[in-house]
């Protein structure tokens, strides 16, 4: 069948009956490619103007290949063409088969060149890391997988997350997928290490212990590439200019891991430490100094021996205004409120 007739025949009505109804109408997928066989379907999507335009979007089978005409707002648009959404290609790869005015070529055209916009490296970075989040979701649904079916879907909603943040990583879109995908990321230029083989494991094993261990260092061959890529853009910054005036802000948390430890209270300890720990690690990134100078309070909690815990705690404190003032970070400490008066009076 000639797919070519079938969108004849829509913009055909449209030019007589929809022409104030409908913005744009746009090809995509394997018959604007030009990669067809003989089952090919036709892909249009449209963007209507009134409610009488989205009305016009079918779906219908001509010859045993399925059809849809479907309708999208620019809105819905906007989000795709900044990569909110894996689809991006329906924009970058579209071609125009109609448009009603200049306004809504240009206003296409625009959301394309934005589509094709990898000039913010960060941002793109950070979709890249929410994806992989997303994946890791999907992870922990295959860890808890029983049978086969179920190995290989959550494998699978695993490679759509995955490739998709390789995709944003290096600042591009996937275009076709499906039996594609694999060699469209192999062209890319940012891979996890042992892409190809930890990627083919879900196609060619039966072994579903065998895949979970095969995805489960796909993911944390991602996370590196993610975080190399991340320690690569960020900014070197002054761990002097950074740190200046954060320990007298910081020094709460110690004192509510001392007085937690004091009264008992094992759970506001606990969750003190990590928040100190966790409030560091932001307060040390791309300053080049390592927080692994300092003991590591979490892992040391113990329930059974909350006295080692807490004096580790003071410990911790020490060392932190040791590497401040090494690094030369000053620590405004008043003796009382007569100095903090004169102190204010001198401003």
């Amino acid at each position: 069948m000639d797919l070519s007739r079938v969108a004849d025949i829509l913009l055909e009505k449209i030019k007589k009956d929809y022409k104030d109804d409908i913005a744009l109408v746009v090809i995509m997928g394997s018959y604007a490619s030009k990669d067809t066989y003989h089952k090919s379907d036709l892909d249009l999507y449209f963007v209507p103007k009134t409610e009488r335009g989205r009305n016009l979007g079918m779906v219908f089978i001509i010859d045993g290949i399925g059809f849809d005409f479907w309708p999208i707002s620019w809105e819905r648009l906007e989000q795709i063409a900044n990569h909110n959404a894996k689809i991006t290609s329906i924009i970058t790869e579209g071609k125009i088969l109609y448009y009603g005015s200049d306004n809504d070529l240009e206003r296409f055209n625009r959301l394309k060149a934005k589509a094709l916009d990898g000039s913010d490296k960060h941002k793109f970075i950070r979709k890249a890391q929410e994806k992989l989040n997303e994946a890791y979701r999907h992870y922990f649904k295959l860890l808890d997988a029983v049978d086969l079916s179920e190995v290989r879907m959550q494998a699978m909603e695993i490679i759509f997350s995955l490739t998709w943040a390789i995709a944003l990583l290096n600042r591009t879109i996937i275009k076709r997928g499906r039996g594609k995908l694999k060699d469209e990321i192999m062209a890319m230029p940012l891979l996890p290490q042992d892409f190809p083989l930890l990627y083919d494991t879900v196609f060619v094993s039966s072994d579903m212990a065998e895949i979970k261990n095969a995805y489960r260092q796909l993911l944390k061959n991602t996370e590196e590439l993610i975080r190399k890529e991340q320690t690569r853009e960020r900014e070197a910054v002054s761990f002097r200019d950074k740190l200046n005036g954060y320990y007298e802000e910081l020094i709460n948390f110690y004192n509510k891991i001392y007085y937690a430890c004091e009264t008992g209270d094992l759970y506001s300890a606990l969750i003190a430490a990590v928040e100190l720990t966790l409030e560091l690690k932001e307060a040390f990134a791309g300053t080049g100094v390592s927080l692994e100078q300092l003991p590591g309070i979490v892992g040391a909690f113990d329930p059974n021996n909350m006295g080692r815990f807490l004096e580790l705690v003071h410990e911790h404190e020490k060392q932190l205004v040791e590497l401040l003032k090494s690094n030369g970070v000053k620590i405004r400490v008043f003796r009382d409120l007569d100095e903090l008066k004169e102190y204010m009076a001198s401003l």
